[in-house]
């Protein structure tokens, strides 16, 4: 059988580093009745480099406890986000939906995992205490063990309940 041939030699090379562009944005023709000029666009976060930042210095004001920022923030310009967000804010209002209701029957997952858990202590104490109460009385070779396995029924019945309500909480 012939040696097989080595493949090709792979080139590998990085992955371009712009963006592709999946929706070209369709910008609307200006309208010969609108007498407005278009807006200037939105120039962002207006950086200030009147002096240089220090970490010793920012150490130094966090020390006094006066506020960083001797000077009010530049006040971020309004833009046509702003205006959506508010009219989502106004239909959300008027639809209802960021009114806030509470259910006076509701109850929290703790509160309805202590309410099983005294209804479960309940049922399973009361009959397996009275099985060894009354095996108990009088206490001879024949109840035995019934009285001894009621005892042993509520410990681990207890044991178990105590843990999933205390200590494994699932919800």
């Amino acid at each position: 059988m012939p040696e097989e041939l080595d493949p090709p030699r792979k080139f590998y090379g990085f992955k371009p580093t712009t963006f592709e562009v999946a929706n070209q944005g369709i910008v609307p023709a200006p309208t010969a009745t609108s007498g407005a000029a278009t807006p200037a666009p939105d120039p962002g976060i207006v950086r200030s480099d009147e002096k240089q930042i220090d970490v010793r210095e920012l150490n130094r004001i966090a020390a006094t406890g006066l506020p960083p920022l001797k000077s009010s923030p530049v006040p971020v310009p309004e833009n046509e986000v702003h205006t959506i967000l508010r009219d989502n804010l106004a239909v959300a209002n008027a639809a209802g939906l960021n009114d806030v209701v509470i259910d006076p029957r509701h109850r929290t997952p703790r509160q309805r995992r202590l309410r099983a858990f005294w209804l479960w202590l309940a049922l399973i104490n009361i009959p397996l205490g009275t099985i060894a109460w009354i095996a108990s009385h009088p206490l001879n070779e024949s109840t035995i063990v019934l009285f001894t396995s009621a005892i042993a029924a509520l410990g681990v019945c207890n044991g178990r309940l105590v843990w999933h309500t205390f200590f494994l909480n699932t919800d």
